[in-house]
């Protein structure tokens, strides 16, 4: 798959078709999901003026099913991590420790005919998170046309002002998921998708 069949269901919210009906709840997988969305903001912001950046900080899940969990929780994003950190750098932006310019936050998702899942460990706290999702479950699953069984996972990037706290660039990128692949293979695939939803921000 994109990023692993390795997000752990521990640290999943998940959004299925048939309860959708009754509440509106959760997202959306990002690809869809975003575009022409009226709720969702998606601002284009550039790198220009930015020497630094940071991750947020990880949200703990105490609650967590088992070590096993945590280990591939740990796994995933520490491969998104690595490609988005080399991103920043190829651009000529370090990610730091401490103080930076940039925070940067992101959401993995998981997406098939019935359901939507989403891993929010780094996208901070008080965010739109649910709403992402539940626009992204509407759009890629209760109004999806494809004929064929799908399965999908995704990025969504977020980077924000550290001095104002406001979102400035946001954007992702899909794959479909290709199981039994290859750590390094799957690292590749983790850059592409993130080199891609990256490449408007550093032009």
């Amino acid at each position: 798959m994109l990023f692993a069949s390795t997000i752990p269901s521990a640290s999943l919210k998940t959004f299925r078709c048939e309860k959708s009906m009754i509440q509106k709840s959760f997202f959306l997988l990002l690809c869809v999901a975003l575009v022409g969305c009226q709720t969702i903001e998606q601002p284009k912001g550039s790198s220009a003026g930015y020497r630094s950046a940071r991750f947020v900080a990880a949200k703990k899940n105490p609650f967590a099913a088992n070590s096993t969990s945590l280990e591939r929780s740990a796994e995933v994003n520490q491969m998104v991590q690595t490609a988005i950190t080399s991103a920043f750098k190829a651009n000529g932006i370090p990610v730091v420790q401490g103080d930076a310019d940039l925070i940067i936050a992101y959401l993995l998702m998981r997406q098939g005919n019935v359901s939507t899942s989403l891993a929010q460990d780094y996208f901070g706290h008080g965010r739109d998170a649910s709403a992402i999702m539940d626009e992204a479950h509407r759009r890629g699953v209760i109004e999806s046309k494809r004929p064929d069984t799908f399965d999908d996972g995704g990025i969504v990037i977020d980077l924000l002002d550290a001095r104002t706290n406001k979102l400035v660039f946001r954007n992702y990128a899909r794959k479909a998921i290709i199981e039994g692949i290859s750590p390094d293979e799957r690292q590749q695939r983790i850059n592409a998708a993130v080199n891609q939803a990256l490449a408007p921000f550093f032009k």
